[in-house]
């Protein structure tokens, strides 16, 4: 029975991915743009909408974003969350590279480190900029949760930053990263996975992103059709398991099972 629940989870899944992109291409199509339109987002995300500005501000005052992805590592139970945290610092590096100093992206994990690298490299090849490329601008600051927080207590002043975005992996060490950069007058976006650093960081964060909007910060950024009907399928899904969970609860309320 379990079996048949998943693969019929799955099927849903899919089967509304395809839905949600077929509807935004005879969108596009029925606007006479002969392309694929995007997917409208079914909320907003209040502390992602925050990024375009702090972006600009980045851009306009020649200083460095900080794009923080945190002490999590590939290969071990924060592994999605680091990845999602680099897809989000991927979009966010193809707009910040325009500027005079490229985007900086930090983390405690190795492998972490190396797809950053990779990630910064396509985005100075988009913008054109590969003379700007920065080999250092992708870091390891620390092994360890505390090293981290330690080695990212010191970029505000020593890097000149704009702001700091924190997607991803991260305990409450987070929270001193934050106070450092607010303490500077720095923007701060954050959004993390674990329950008890998210109501630090709502304290802590100028814009915090709360909950598994995180793992849609990717698609929210990049707005591509793919991922925006994935993020929307994602949401009628939950909508689907919560209406089955208010179904269940009433049947057994009444005496119907």
């Amino acid at each position: 029975m379990t079996a048949i629940l998943g693969l019929a989870t799955v099927l849903m899944f899919t089967s509304l991915i395809v839905a949600f992109s077929v509807l935004a291409t005879r969108k596009g199509k029925s606007a006479g743009s002969g392309r694929a339109g995007s997917p409208q987002i079914s909320r907003d995300i209040p502390g992602l909408d925050q990024l375009p500005q702090a972006v600009g501000e980045a851009v306009e005052s020649g200083r460095r974003l900080h794009i923080a992805i945190g002490s999590g590592a590939l290969g071990g139970q924060d592994t999605s969350t680091s990845l999602a945290g680099l897809s989000a610092a991927g979009q966010i590096a193809s707009v910040a590279v325009v500027g005079d100093r490229p985007p900086l992206i930090t983390t405690a994990d190795g492998a972490s480190m190396l797809l950053a690298y990779d990630l910064l490299t396509e985005a100075h090849k988009g913008a054109n900029a590969s003379d700007r490329f920065d080999p250092n601008a992708a870091r390891v600051v620390g092994l360890s949760p505390e090293s981290y927080a330690a080695g990212a207590l010191v970029l505000p002043k020593d890097e000149k930053l704009a702001g700091t975005v924190l997607l991803g992996a991260a305990g409450p060490e987070a929270a001193l990263i934050l106070d450092a950069n607010t303490r500077a007058g720095l923007t701060t976006i954050a959004g993390v996975d674990k329950v008890a650093t998210q109501a630090a960081l709502f304290a802590a964060a100028d814009h915090p992103v709360l909950g598994e909007d995180v793992f849609a910060a990717g698609a929210y950024i990049s707005r591509r059709p793919a991922l925006l009907a994935s993020l929307q399928a994602q949401d009628w899904m939950r909508m689907l398991v919560i209406g089955g969970i208010a179904l269940g609860v009433l049947a057994k309320t009444m005496g119907w099972l």
